[in-house]
């Protein structure tokens, strides 16, 4: 290709982009730096290719690089896009290893809310991968590759691949047969995202990408920190308590992992994306009752006092006045533990004391 040619006498075309197809362009119209693709479809499927880039060109979003303009070429179709510094997710993952859980949510909310904006304009991406998010200097996610044929797609495959992207940048692979296993909420998040029965609902997927962009889980929060004192134990369990009445039913997921800590402090239990608790914060009689979770949010708070999970005949030791009430929300029977009310006056009584 000749280097000085120009697209519609406007776009010159300068150096490869990569190792992949897209090519530096400058428009002399506009005075910018701009990416530009080669539309390559079989013959039959141009015009339908034709058609979405158009569409697409309409997409615009601070998580997408826009198609600018869609021209034909000597018979050839060519997308101009906008042109963004960053490198491949899958590149930095490649030669700098999986990213911390955080940045990685913080991809994640980019990811979604662009996918979001474009299904709600009924354009699906169709190859959401890690070749096609791009990591900017200032830790913004794009997402590129819009335009191209979606083959019909619809907007949960789009999901699933945002999944599947995720569990690349967390674990440095794709999920294949068997997603990587751990309780934390990220990992949790993506395997129900994977899962054959559909990915959960978008606002439950952003809500849990939101807070693990900024905030920490309480067993991560411990094991940094140590043991907590007991008057801001109470005052998490008191957060927890308050998402637990606002449901009707059985929760199924109270455990450190599922209760993030902000910045001030403030605690949340996070929506459950599928239900599932490990074993040491089950609760004895396996039932799916509100006196379950109960003992499920007894043996968080013993975690975050005493730094250990509970186990059956040991006492805390360092949970001070909270301690009582650990005891009775971790009894055997379900009738000996407080009810919401109860709980809710004890727990205040605690967070009231000075620590």
């Amino acid at each position: 290709m000749d280097e000085n040619r120009k697209l519609n006498g406007r776009y010159r075309l300068l150096n490869p982009l990569g190792a992949g197809s897209v090519r530096l362009a400058f428009d002399e119209a506009e005075h910018r730096d701009v990416a530009v693709r080669e539309l390559r479809v079989p013959p039959e499927l141009r015009d339908a290719a034709l058609f979405e880039a158009r569409r697409a060109s309409g997409l615009r979003h601070p998580c997408v690089v826009g198609v600018l303009d869609v021209l034909i070429e000597y018979g050839v179709p060519w997308l101009v896009m906008e042109f963004v510094s960053g490198v491949s997710l899958e590149q930095t993952v490649r030669s700098r290893g999986p990213l911390p859980v955080p940045q990685a949510a913080r991809v994640g909310v980019c990811l979604l809310s662009a996918l979001t904006e474009a299904h709600g304009t009924g354009i699906v991406h169709g190859r959401v991968d890690p070749g096609n998010v791009l990591l900017t200097s200032t830790g913004r996610a794009v997402l590129t590759g819009f335009g191209f044929p979606s083959l019909s797609m619809l907007p949960s495959a789009d999901l699933w691949s945002l999944a599947a992207t995720l569990h690349f940048a967390v674990e440095g692979r794709p999920p294949g047969q068997v997603p990587a296993e751990g309780a934390d909420p990220f990992r949790s998040l993506v395997r129900a995202m994977l899962h054959p029965a559909g990915p959960p609902p978008p606002e439950v997927v952003g809500e849990t990408l939101d807070r693990l962009a900024v905030d920490r889980p309480l067993d991560a929060l411990v094991a940094a920190a140590g043991p907590l004192p007991p008057a801001r134990v109470a005052a998490i369990g008191l957060a927890v308590l308050d998402r637990l009445a606002e449901r009707d039913d059985f929760h199924g997921g109270v455990q450190p992992g599922n209760v993030l800590i902000d910045d001030s402090g403030r605690a949340r239990l996070t929506p459950l994306p599928r239900s599932g608790t490990l074993p040491a914060y089950t609760a004895p009689e396996g039932a799916p009752t509100r006196a379950a979770d109960l003992w499920s949010l007894g043996a968080t708070l013993f975690l975050a006092s005493e730094g250990r999970r509970p186990a059956r005949g040991v006492s805390p030791v360092k949970a001070g006045v909270l301690a009582p009430v650990l005891l009775r929300l971790l009894s055997d029977d379900p009738l000996d533990r407080p009810t919401l009310d109860e709980l809710r006056r004890e727990l205040l009584a605690v967070a009231g004391e000075r620590e």
